[in-house]
């Protein structure tokens, strides 16, 4: 069953990439508002029914940001139980950044996808929404795992810290720093991880 549902999972996250692939691909080459929801099924070679599966509309389509953590892993997080904040820090880079060992964007889709939230504002408000909903999710993953509330100040902050070492870590790729050779961007979130915890030893 566990293979079984990692499968389902794999391709569910494909098909994800799939659609996020070509409706970065045609926004770009025809500019985002001149793009359908139509235009990108037939791209991706899913159903309208399978893109609102995944996706409220094209703007959340092309807004690449971390992918939801799978149930599983959430409750191995938690279960370890309170640690130091470094710890619990770095297992959390790893947590949020399961999604780019598994299915790994394009560097070409990362970039054309920072490229789109600059220029255009429906993009860049579901990529910030979608950020900070991640964030949240992230925030209380902490509180559960510190025994302490999701209001509290540090599970907030070892959130956005875990979230901006990602960030960090896709942008520096998508934009070809360090070592092309790379086709993940995992190299340099771990880079990201590593300066990230250094704070706390300094």
């Amino acid at each position: 069953m566990a293979n079984q549902m990692g499968l389902r999972e794999r391709r569910r996250r494909q098909t994800s990439a799939d659609i996020r692939d070509a409706a970065v691909r045609l926004a770009l080459q025809r500019g985002f508002d001149k793009v359908t929801i139509d235009e990108i099924c037939v791209e991706a070679g899913v159903s309208t029914r399978t893109f609102f599966n995944y996706f409220h509309n094209k703007e959340s389509a092309i807004a690449y940001g971390p992918s939801d953590i799978p149930a599983e892993l959430v409750a191995d997080f938690v279960a370890d139980g309170p640690a130091p904040y470094s710890v619990v820090l770095a297992e959390l880079i790893t947590l949020a950044a399961h999604h780019l060992r598994d299915v790994p964007p394009k560097r070409e889709q990362a970039a054309g996808m920072l490229e789109l939230a600059k220029t255009s504002p429906a993009v860049l408000a579901a990529f910030l929404a979608d950020l900070e909903r991640f964030q949240n999710h992230l925030t209380d993953i902490v509180a559960r795992r510190q025994g302490m509330r999701p209001d509290d100040e540090i599970p907030a902050l070892i959130a956005a810290l875990a979230l901006t070492a990602v960030r960090s870590g896709i942008e520096r790729w998508s934009s070809g720093a360090g070592d092309d050779a790379d086709d993940t961007p995992m190299p340099h979130v771990e880079r990201a991880a590593v300066l990230v915890n250094s704070i706390f030893t300094k």
